[in-house]
């Protein structure tokens, strides 16, 4: 497996632009952001997420960088509702007891602007918990301020496996 990594890396590597070796980069930083406990998931590594907690809500912050780009140049929007799914799950499930987790039952996304500028970082509160269920509004908001996306998830609990 080293070997094919190596030859597959030495290959993408011959004629790498400088936005290659900025994604490459970027790809290696959240590896080790993952290796490090810095993320909980590869994913979150490798978009560099960064998360605060301040009144009962939830803020999860990414830099748009060549990696979170669609065709366009702009945040893909599947990136742009990985994080807003991610600030909301991340908030369900820290409210929970022990033992207990949350996994996305429903995500329903609304796009108002492309994602441009520099960060993009999505805002997670509670609107609901039950018993079975917790619903979480979000919304992403770019750098310079504007909403960019309105999202509402649904989260099923369970009980984790001892």
């Amino acid at each position: 497996m080293r070997e094919q990594v190596q030859k597959l890396f030495n290959e993408c590597m011959t004629g790498a632009t400088d936005e290659d070796l900025l994604i490459v980069k970027q790809l290696f930083e959240g590896i080790q952001r993952k290796k490090s406990s810095e993320n909980g998931s590869i994913i979150g590594g490798i978009f560099a997420m960064d998360r605060k907690v301040e009144d009962g809500n939830l803020e999860v912050s990414i830099p748009i960088t060549p990696v979170t780009h669609n065709s366009l140049e702009i945040v893909h929007g599947g990136v742009t509702a990985t994080l807003v799914d991610t600030a909301m799950g991340t908030l369900a499930n820290m409210i929970l007891p022990e033992g207990y987790g949350a996994v996305t039952t429903n995500l329903n996304v609304h796009y108002l602007a492309p994602g441009i500028g520099e960060r993009l970082t999505a805002h997670a509160t509670v609107v609901h918990q039950g018993s079975k269920t917790i619903v979480v509004d979000g919304k992403v908001v770019s750098s310079e301020g504007k909403i960019v996306a309105h999202s509402t998830g649904s989260f099923f609990i369970f009980k984790k496996k001892q």
